[in-house]
């Protein structure tokens, strides 16, 4: 907040202002996108006509704008755990008639038949704020282990400047420490970053349409899935790439003992092992004892379970203007802070990073919940996405000066009573229950407050 302007313009606002706490030197603040929402998962606003896509847990995507949610689109999906639709990426040319991605997007869901993952892609209808189901083409089914309805992942996105490759996220497949050791292996789709062509299909089987690209790391490897970009990951539920840079930011939900982000640079050629089962962020994963095949790569970050226990990656924010420009902001799903650090791609750690939790839950949007995801508009603008059913974006907070011009003194001194010191502790959020030694994504239903703790 920018007291000394305000402090110097009526002694109303002085008074206030001498009773401030300290905060963070950033100065946030929240705009409410969407409330009454089931059990939202992740934002998008691709293009720059103010509407941001929405996906709900429960299988829906909502369409946010002016105020107003309506359905873009609908399907069937398993429920249960952290099943799901889970993930959604439109295709780099969705709004040119020339591209083969034309009105085209991907979603990520478990199959409510099979409780396999699939990515199917579908093309928006005449009407642009709704798909067409028909359009529906399947590219690839990953199969989950039997019984198991967590650590299912479920992001996907597409590397700035490169229409053709799809990056698909994937979880270990389910159940504490890994038990098929899915990680590690490289036989298997699953706890993986995937790389796939989708306009290419190398494939005759009408139910696979996408092509394995030559240049991922194991295309030619004998035993190996060429799909395979990356492996080693735990449950690598939210991720991103820097649109500037094109480097990839992975958010890696830890199980006991620690969260972790991984990072990629842009002009790696992949092949990247980050540990898991045989480690958990930069440490040895208690109670395995797996030999360190060497070669491994360690997070860029992570940090244990006495500030979070549920990471949720997020994004190098590039709005023009943000207080946040060139920071990565992340946050954690089960004690709700967020956090802004470095993201020149050097290590990094939780003290040296700016927390943003007071500042944000003291915004115009009110108080946050529980952080299932982060977003992206056209424009570079940031979103949270809170579980409770609510999408916020990031805002810098107008001067005190202009609040006063506005009649925002109550405003102004509304807030001013909100935000803790900077040294205060930031208590976990109280929608649920947390247990710590798994990690992964809440379900939506009935069940919701009971399993919460099961991510």
């Amino acid at each position: 907040m920018k007291h000394a302007l305000g402090c110097g313009l009526t002694a109303l606002v002085a008074g206030a202002c001498a009773a401030l706490p300290c905060v963070a030197a950033t100065t946030l603040d929240t705009r409410l996108i969407a409330s009454g929402l089931s059990a939202p998962l992740f934002a998008t606003a691709p293009l720059a006509d103010g509407r941001v896509f929405v996906v709900e847990q429960g299988g829906t995507v909502k369409v946010a704008l002016g105020g107003m949610v309506s359905t873009f689109l609908s399907l069937a999906v398993a429920s249960g755990g952290e099943q799901g639709l889970l993930g959604l990426a439109f295709d780099p040319g969705y709004a040119n008639p020339a591209s083969a991605g034309y009105r085209r997007f991907f979603i990520d869901a478990i199959d409510p038949t099979t409780q396999d993952t699939v990515i199917a892609s579908y093309r928006t209808s005449a009407d642009a704020s709704v798909a067409d189901p028909a359009s529906r083409v399947e590219l690839l089914r990953v199969d989950q282990p039997a019984g198991r309805s967590n650590h299912k992942a479920g992001w996907l996105g597409f590397k700035p400047g490169d229409a053709d490759h799809l990056y698909i996220a994937t979880g270990d497949g389910g159940a504490g420490n890994d038990p098929d050791n899915n990680a590690q292996n490289r036989g298997v789709l699953l706890g993986k970053m995937l790389r796939i062509d989708v306009n290419r299909d190398d494939f005759a089987d009408t139910n696979v349409n996408y092509g394995v690209p030559a240049d991922n790391p194991y295309a030619n490897t004998p035993g190996a899935r060429g799909e395979i970009y990356a492996s080693g990951l735990r449950n690598p539920f939210r991720n991103s790439f820097d649109r500037a840079t094109g480097n990839l930011w992975i958010g890696d939900v830890g199980q006991g003992a620690r969260e972790e982000i991984n990072f990629i640079a842009a002009a790696s050629a992949g092949g990247q092992n980050f540990g898991w089962r045989i480690r958990e962020g930069s440490i040895a994963t208690p109670g395995i004892g797996d030999a360190d095949p060497g070669g491994l790569t360690g997070p860029l970050l992570d940090y244990d379970h006495s500030v979070g226990a549920s990471v949720t990656g997020g994004y190098v924010v590039r709005e023009a203007g943000s207080p946040l420009f060139g920071r990565y902001v992340f946050g954690d799903f089960i004690s709700g802070r967020i956090w802004a650090t470095a993201a020149d791609g050097s290590a990094q750690t939780l003290a040296g990073a700016e927390e943003l939790t007071a500042q944000l839950d003291a915004g115009a949007a009110g108080p946050l919940g529980n952080i299932s995801s982060f977003g992206e508009g056209a424009d570079g603008a940031l979103f949270i996405v809170d579980y409770a059913g609510r999408v916020v974006q990031v805002v810098p907070e107008p001067p005190a000066a202009l609040l006063l011009l506005l009649g925002g003194t109550a405003l102004l001194l509304r807030r001013a009573r909100r935000p803790q010191p900077c040294n205060a502790e930031v208590p976990q959020r109280t929608l649920h229950n947390a247990v710590p030694g798994d990690g992964g994504l809440p379900p939506a239903g009935a069940q919701q407050a009971a399993a919460l703790a099961q991510r």
